[in-house]
């Protein structure tokens, strides 16, 4: 990780960081992209690929909310009908289509939104993890000296929570125990 962002910042009291897409995108990436400074610098750059999700800082069983980050991004690559990214002990396969984040104000097109969920294994073995990553890209622009911006991304890093089952499957269930009653 880069030093900079290993030192720790000193936030108001409940200062809770959960920023919508827009907002991750246009001001947050976009600064970081075009090299300009970021304030509050609390988003870390990480080399998101190389590490199991649960590495990550405040990860494993501590994991509770969202944590975000900036890396270089990486192209999925199709294999067996599903884009996916190789990371540390496993692969990204992405889910959903694809979302266009736009300015509110004017509809401008300034970014897109992938959502991606962590396979653990290779090969023949793989599980499927409940952990969820939206990668958020900047559409094709250039600086003012027409330089291209740099290939950043920011991550969205969470584990999704596991579903409850819906009221239909348990009035079904009662009434499956009513008719085995003798």
């Amino acid at each position: 990780m880069d030093g900079a962002n290993n030192r720790r910042l000193v936030l108001p009291i409940g200062y809770r960081f959960c920023p919508n897409d827009e907002d991750l995108v246009n001001c947050y990436l976009t600064k970081k992209a075009f090299g300009e400074p970021v304030f509050p610098n609390i988003i870390p750059d990480v080399d998101f690929f190389q590490n199991h999700p649960s590495s990550f800082p405040e990860g494993g069983r501590l994991f509770l909310e969202k944590r975000y980050f900036f890396s270089i991004t990486r192209r999925p690559v199709l294999v067996n009908m599903h884009e996916q990214i190789a990371a540390a002990s496993g692969y990204w396969r992405t889910r959903g289509k694809t979302k266009e984040i736009v300015i509110s104000g004017n509809n401008q097109l300034i970014g897109i939104k992938n959502m991606f969920v962590f396979w653990e294994g290779r090969d023949n073995i793989q599980t499927k993890t409940n952990w969820v990553m939206h990668e958020f890209r900047l559409t094709h622009r250039t600086t003012p000296n027409q330089l291209q911006v740099a290939d950043w991304a920011a991550y969205r890093l969470f584990q999704e929570k596991k579903k409850r089952a819906s009221e239909g499957s348990d009035e079904e269930s009662s009434r499956g125990n009513d008719t085995d009653t003798p």
